[in-house]
C-alpha cells in the first residue's frame, strides 16, 4: 500500500511536536540502519527539536537560566515545550508565556517569574520595530493653544511593567557578572519603564503618577488630560514633576510622535 507524501509528513511532524507514545505509522518506513531501529532514529530527531527550543529559551531568558540554575531551566523549558508547543515559525517568539508558566511552576519563587518577564521585556524592546523619535524643536514649535489638544505617540518599543520584586536589580548584578541581592518583595507595586534608545534597551522605575500618564498617552489621551488625572491623585502640586517628565521623556527618547488625534474625555 502506498503512502502519499503528505500523510508522511503530517505523521512525521506530529511525531516531532506531541511525540506519540505509540509507534508512529511513519516508523514502518525507515529503515534500521547504522544499527540503529527506526525508533531510535526517530527519537534523535524528536530530542534534537526539543533541544534547539531549549537553545532559544536559553538565548531569550539568559539572566534567569543564570538565576536559577541550568538543571532548574532546563525543566521548565521542558515542561513548557509541552504545554506551549511552538506555533510560530519565528523561533524569536517562542517564549511570548514563559515568564506565566514559570510563575506557575514555582509559585514558591515569584521573583523568578518577574525576572522571566523583565527579561522578556527587554528583548521586546530591543527588537521593537523602529519609529521617528520626538526632540525638543519640535515641541518648541508647538502654538500656546496646541497644548490643551494634543497628546504624544510613544515608541513601539516603550513598555510599562508592575513588578513586585527586585527582578530588575537582580538582572542588573547579573549582567554585570556580579552576585544577585536577596530576592525581596515591595509592599506596593513598582513600575518599570522600558524602552529602546540608542539601538539599546534601557529601563528605570517611575512613580504612580508619571505611570498613569504614560499609560494615558498610550490610550491616546491628551498630555493635558493625563496631567490633569495625575494631579487628581495628590493633593501636593505635582506641576514641577510635569514638566521634568516632559524634560526626561524628550531627553531619553521615549516619545515618537505629536499626536494631533487625541481622545475625547467622556
Amino acid at each position: 500500500m502506498s503512502i502519499s507524501l503528505q500523510t508522511v509528513q503530517t505523521d512525521f511532524q506530529d511525531y516531532i511536536l506531541r511525540g506519540n507514545k505509540e509507534q508512529p505509522a511513519v516508523a514502518g518506513l525507515i529503515s534500521d540502519d547504522f544499527g540503529l531501529p527506526a525508533a531510535e532514529r526517530l527519537a534523535l530527531y524528536y530530542d534534537a527539536y526539543r533541544l534547539r527550543l531549549c537553545e532559544a529559551l536559553s538565548e531569550s531568558f539568559k539572566k534567569t537560566r543564570t538565576y536559577v540554575g541550568d538543571d532548574t531551566f532546563g525543566e521548565l523549558c521542558l515542561g513548557y515545550i509541552d504545554q506551549h508547543p511552538s506555533r510560530n515559525t519565528n523561533l524569536r517568539w517562542f517564549g511570548d508565556a514563559f515568564a506565566a508558566f514559570v510563575g506557575a511552576a514555582l509559585p514558591d519563587y515569584p521573583v523568578v517569574a518577574e525576572l522571566a518577564a523583565f527579561e522578556w521585556a527587554l528583548g521586546l524592546a530591543f527588537d521593537a520595530a523602529n519609529a521617528p523619535v520626538l526632540t525638543a524643536h519640535d515641541v518648541q514649535a508647538l502654538a500656546a493653544d496646541d497644548w490643551e489638544r494634543i497628546g504624544f505617540r510613544l515608541p513601539p518599543s516603550l513598555q510599562a511593567l508592575d513588578l513586585h520584586w527586585n527582578a530588575p536589580g537582580i538582572w542588573l548584578a547579573l549582567d554585570q557578572e556580579a552576585e544577585p541581592p536577596p530576592a525581596e518583595l515591595r509592599e506596593q507595586a513598582q513600575t518599570w519603564v522600558i524602552w529602546r534608545k540608542d539601538l539599546q534597551a534601557h529601563f528605570r522605575s517611575v512613580d504612580a503618577y508619571e505611570a498613569l500618564a504614560l499609560r494615558g498617552l498610550a490610550q491616546g489621551k491628551s498630555f493635558a488630560a493625563v496631567c490633569a488625572e495625575a494631579a487628581a491623585l495628590t493633593e501636593a502640586d505635582i506641576t514641577p514633576h510635569i514638566a521634568g517628565w516632559l524634560q526626561t521623556w524628550l531627553k531619553e527618547a521615549m516619545l515618537s510622535r505629536i499626536n494631533r488625534e487625541c481622545k475625547t474625555p467622556d
